[in-house]
């Protein structure tokens, strides 16, 4: 990594989400040792701290912060930490930041991995089309984490009542009845919002010409496609087969793996959608022709 990513500010947010999840933890297995005020002021710091820099970036960008890969990370870690607050603000959720936080410490780091990378928006972003489908997708994507969250949470509350472990863990998570319930509504939740966003994607893609005429055959397209058609099959064997537990909670696991790679691991396959690989400055040139001629 190079050092002058140590001087982002960014790193404070990181370094706050790593303390999150060592207190939140902590506080789940050793409630004697880490404390609860804690285990609630670290993130609220964090989140607040992630928000401030998110409005910088904004206001930097003159439109919501996705103009490269480095933003994209930092905006969706951010959506992901929000979702969460209002789910635990909600429905008061026991323990569930001891599972979410270790998940956002990972995409800021990631987000601190690109930081200088080559990969920024394509001139052919329009702001009305980037707002309208980055928007759902990534509140989606944020709803989708949760599943994975509560799956996590569901199939480690299964273990302890299979193996007989009655210790801090079994009384700090809440009953598999609960968390399969919330898993179920993260699910509805996520599940439309995905779609919206797919689908608003493949209207402006096809009539932007963004990726040319074969743009469905992009990896990122193709595996997005992939990811719905697993979430779709989920929601069937939910509704209609009503299946639930651990089957259920181990392929919502399978299907966030695939919301990663559809979100970052496809830019290793060569894709091209959303982003190019062109230096920064390049693409302020390209883009101000862009808006030049329009």
């Amino acid at each position: 990594m190079d050092l002058g990513v140590l001087y982002n500010p960014f790193v404070i947010v990181t370094l706050l989400y790593l303390l999150s999840s060592v207190w939140e933890v902590g506080h789940l297995t050793r409630p004697d040792r880490y404390s609860k005020r804690w285990a609630e002021r670290l993130p609220i710091a964090a989140f607040l701290l992630h928000t401030a820099f998110v409005v910088l970036l904004t206001v930097k960008a003159g439109n919501i912060p996705i103009t490269n890969l480095y933003e994209a990370v930092i905006l969706l870690s951010w959506c992901v930490v929000g979702v969460f607050m209002t789910v635990e603000y909600t429905y008061k959720v026991p323990s569930m930041g001891a599972f979410l936080f270790p998940v956002a410490t990972v995409l800021s780091v990631c987000a601190l991995g690109v930081k200088g990378n080559t990969l920024v928006a394509p001139p052919t972003l329009s702001k009305f089309w980037l707002v309208a489908h980055i928007i759902p997708l990534f509140m989606g994507y944020a709803a989708l984490t949760l599943t994975f969250v509560f799956s996590v949470m569901y199939l480690t509350q299964q273990r302890q009542l299979k193996h007989k472990f009655f210790g801090p863990v079994f009384h700090g998570l809440p009953s598999l009845e609960k968390l399969d319930s919330m898993m179920w509504k993260a699910l509805s939740f996520g599940f439309p919002l995905l779609t919206l966003g797919l689908v608003l994607g493949a209207f402006w893609m096809k009539y932007s010409n963004a990726l040319g005429p074969q743009w469905y055959l992009d990896s990122k397209v193709v595996m997005g496609l992939v990811t719905w058609l697993f979430y779709a099959a989920l929601l069937h064997l939910r509704v209609g087969v009503s299946m639930h537990g651990s089957k259920v909670a181990g392929l919502t696991i399978v299907a966030f793996v695939l919301v990663l790679f559809t979100f970052l691991g496809t830019f290793f396959l060569g894709a091209e959608h959303g982003y190019q690989n062109l230096s920064k400055e390049d693409s302020r040139l390209i883009i101000e022709g862009f808006e030049d001629r329009r």
